[in-house]
């Protein structure tokens, strides 16, 4: 009766007797999203990478610049040895942060903005010549550098020598992209411009909720920079209904920041609102963007993609393959596989049809997944397989060292017994051994003189 019902269904559904044969067969089309990351398993891990925006387009801002050893400046003089004549020199900016000029000798220009570089030399030449007439400027900044590691030709810490130098072009002046290459991974220091919000804490329950309050904290972006590991809250004065300044034991250096009761914001010790007016101890907070870069996206043209590089940008160049997988348990072909290189969607599906597909007695929504989240730990997921295959659950990418181990289950032996027994080129019979055909069926026909 079961197998009349599973032959009635059509093959728009999974067999009924044999497991292994998975897929969706709708007409309907459907989509369905594709996980990188795996959060039940890898909550820890940073989700890398976060999108350009319109701001990673815009040119740099050299106007604050300020002259460091190995700048290049051009310096024109008139008048030095003989009237009306022009005397031009270039020079590096030594490792003390003077430069040599003509008749004057060492000039410190170190820490200089650009723009104070004409005055400052005009009046060293002053000193001498009385009212020359002097011009200079910096031709080359050192100061700026970025860097570029990974799957690359030349890596190397590069100088910044423009405002305006896009991703392309810091990757063809490293050699060019590969043609394995997939993803150049930037990652940038951003300064914070502003106070740092927190979420809002209802100090005024009764009783006090401490594990929600403790969990919004600990939650806060704000609280984890504003107060240090030995920052403690008084709880009993929280008990009475305010929550008060943030108190630090003696004997350990002052907090920069106190937490303001009325804006609910972390605030520069001494009310300044104004970061930029920050004193010459108080130091700036910075944190990380991590930007991902699809390169062969990018070498076919969006410009939305050739982001500026920025003072200090980290640049890894990133090739998807270099790896194995192993596979193990009811597939047809165990072993490891390699992750074939430049291939970003190595999925757990595309996975098993490499090793050959399912074995007999496996049970494809018990597929275990072995994966390596941190130092010394790994972490078991159980996937369905068969769920995957007929659009219900969505395919996972696999990463190097994953291990898959496909299950069986008790009922599979028996089918697979039963599958052998009605097998189709017999009819839907059981299969009988030749060598007892002609007990059952008599001798095949005389066919001539032997």
């Amino acid at each position: 009766m079961g197998l009349a019902l599973s032959l009635a269904a059509g093959c728009q559904t999974d067999s009924f007797v044999d497991p292994t044969v998975t897929g969706r067969w709708e007409h309907q089309p459907t989509t369905l999203p594709i996980l990188r990351r795996i959060n039940a398993i890898e909550v820890g891990e940073q989700i890398v990478g976060e999108t350009p925006t319109r701001e990673d387009l815009l040119e740099n801002d050299f106007s604050a610049y300020r002259i460091v050893p190995g700048d290049v400046i051009t310096v024109t003089a008139f008048d030095v040895y003989q009237p009306g004549q022009p005397v031009t020199v270039d020079r590096v900016v030594d490792q003390s942060g003077f430069v040599q000029l003509p008749e004057i000798g060492l000039v410190k220009v170190e820490g200089l903005l650009p723009e104070e570089l004409s005055p400052s030399i005009r009046s060293a030449y002053g000193r001498l010549m009385g009212a020359p007439q002097v011009d200079a400027a910096l031709v080359q900044r050192t100061g700026f550098r970025f860097t570029i590691n990974g799957f690359i030709s030349q890596p190397n810490v590069y100088p910044l020598l423009r405002s305006d130098l896009r991703l392309l072009e810091a990757l063809s002046q490293a050699g060019g992209i590969l043609d394995t290459a997939q993803y150049a991974v930037v990652r940038r220091r951003v300064r914070l411009e502003g106070p740092l919000e927190t979420p809002e804490i209802d100090d005024s329950q009764s009783p006090l909720d401490l594990d929600g309050l403790l969990d919004r904290l600990e939650g806060s972006s704000g609280a984890s920079i504003g107060a240090s590991e030995d920052t403690f809250i008084d709880v009993d004065a929280l008990m009475d209904g305010g929550l008060p300044e943030v108190q630090e034991p003696e004997g350990l250096p002052e907090s920069p920041w106190l937490w303001d009761v009325a804006s609910g914001t972390w605030q520069k010790r001494g009310g300044a609102d104004d970061w930029s007016e920050m004193g010459e101890g108080d130091a700036p907070v910075f944190i990380d963007r991590v930007l991902r870069i699809p390169l062969q996206q990018l070498r076919r043209g969006d410009s939305n993609l050739d982001i500026v590089i920025r003072p200090g940008d980290s640049i890894l160049v990133e090739r998807v393959g270099d790896g194995n997988v192993y596979i193990d348990g009811e597939i047809a072909r165990p072993g490891p596989y390699g992750i074939p290189v430049n291939e970003p969607y190595f999925t757990l599906s595309r996975a098993i049809t490499s090793a050959g597909g399912l074995g007999p007695l496996a049970e494809p929504d018990k597929v275990d997944l072995r994966r390596i989240v941190g130092q010394d730990r790994e972490a078991i997921i159980r996937l369905d397989l068969a769920g995957i295959r007929n659009g219900t659950e969505p395919d996972v990418v696999l990463r190097p060292s994953d291990q898959i181990i496909v299950g069986t289950g008790f009922w599979n032996r028996p089918m697979f017994i039963l599958r052998e027994g009605f097998r189709t080129n017999y009819g839907f019979s059981l299969r009988l051994d030749r060598n007892f055909g002609n007990d059952v069926f008599g001798a095949p026909p005389f066919a001539g003189p032997r």
